[in-house]
């Protein structure tokens, strides 16, 4: 059990690490490319903090266990919102953009019903899956698109920097001065490397535990795994928020929800055929889910911005619901479809 244990922590580590190169490497190689920094941080910070929980949830299919595939993109949304915009919010009081309110929420809301509503039958099918996958491709090319378009310009010598902007004058002046198409592609191979060999080890190591210890390999997946894919998340929020960079925080955590609920969750179906939902996730774990992202929806309203008493709040729905899963007995009993046809 003890050295199951380390090869998880082990997997988490190489699976953060691996997440942390390949979004380096990126960025560098973007930079290299002259590429204005709005467009990365929409592009490959946004896409590269939610590259673990994609791994994980496809290593985790592709092995036979997708209850820990569902309770990893189910537990890392709740993270997201309970865990990590608490914490933020606890630093320094987040102010919302208009927009992220009036546009991005509501899709986060609406995309969390819509997957709730395709599980209803225990699976997400493959048309599901592919509408999910277009459902992505939309908000992607309606929201993100336009933005990208107005920032996408060749990088000027002398850059003044703005609170959305993800990477700092050193990091383009370290990619300047070793530009380097090789290293950074290098770097990025390795990233993705190390997110594949992490999640091979999170994953077999979870199973394991699970069986010795008698419990769901959805509770696995919804508290450890999730918390360890939700790193990269946590880390950008925590940095931006001590650098009172606020919009970050939020659009980290927004963005990565709805890649979660519509890539991650969408992608299983349409490599597998279909995605096994578990009847205990739709009474318990999408509720809590759904009901955060709407809770949150007057709390950012409320003077347009997330407090220390709201970030409080929420930090204790996130410990309820990690303290529920791991004491609630029923929990721990696979219920309805549990095994990938092999």
């Amino acid at each position: 059990m003890l050295n199951e244990i380390l090869k998880l922590c082990f997997g988490i580590l190489v699976l953060y690490v691996g997440a942390e190169g390949m979004v380096r490497g990126s960025k560098r190689l973007a930079i290299t490319l002259g590429i204005h920094p709005l467009v990365i941080g929409l592009t490959i910070v946004a896409f590269g903090t939610s590259m673990p929980e994609l791994v994980v949830t496809l290593t985790a299919t592709y092995m036979g266990s997708p209850s820990i595939a569902l309770g990893n993109i189910i537990g890392s949304n709740i993270a997201n919102m309970g865990l990590i915009l608490g914490l933020s919010a606890l630093i320094s009081p987040l102010r919302v953009e208009d927009r992220t309110v009036r546009l991005e929420v509501p899709i986060a809301i609406f995309s969390g019903i819509l997957l709730f509503f395709f599980a209803g039958n225990l699976e997400i099918t493959l048309v599901e899956g592919i509408i999910l996958i277009f459902g992505f491709i939309i908000f992607f090319f309606l929201a993100v698109f336009p933005e990208i378009a107005k920032g996408w310009r060749v990088l000027p010598d002398e850059l003044t920097f703005e609170l959305e902007n993800p990477i700092s004058p050193e990091e383009i002046a370290e990619a300047r001065a070793n530009q380097s198409f090789v290293s950074d592609l290098l770097l990025i191979a390795l990233g993705i490397a190390g997110m594949v060999l992490g999640a091979d080890f999170t994953v077999s190591s979870a199973v394991y535990i699970a069986l010795d210890l008698g419990i769901s390999e959805m509770a696995i997946g919804a508290t450890i795994i999730a918390l360890g894919t939700s790193l990269p998340e946590l880390a950008t929020s925590i940095v931006a928020a001590i650098k009172n960079e606020p919009d970050i925080s939020v659009g980290n955590v927004i963005g990565s929800n709805l890649f979660n609920t519509l890539i991650v969750a969408g992608t299983p179906a349409l490599v597998m055929g279909y995605f096994p939902i578990e009847n205990s996730v739709l009474i318990y774990d999408f509720p809590i889910m759904i009901g955060l992202s709407i809770l949150l929806m007057p709390l950012l309203r409320s003077g347009g911005k997330l407090d220390c008493k709201e970030g409080l709040g929420i930090i204790l729905i996130y410990v309820f619901y990690i303290v529920r899963i791991l004491t609630n007995l029923e929990l721990f009993i696979p219920i309805g479809p549990n095994s990938w046809p092999g």
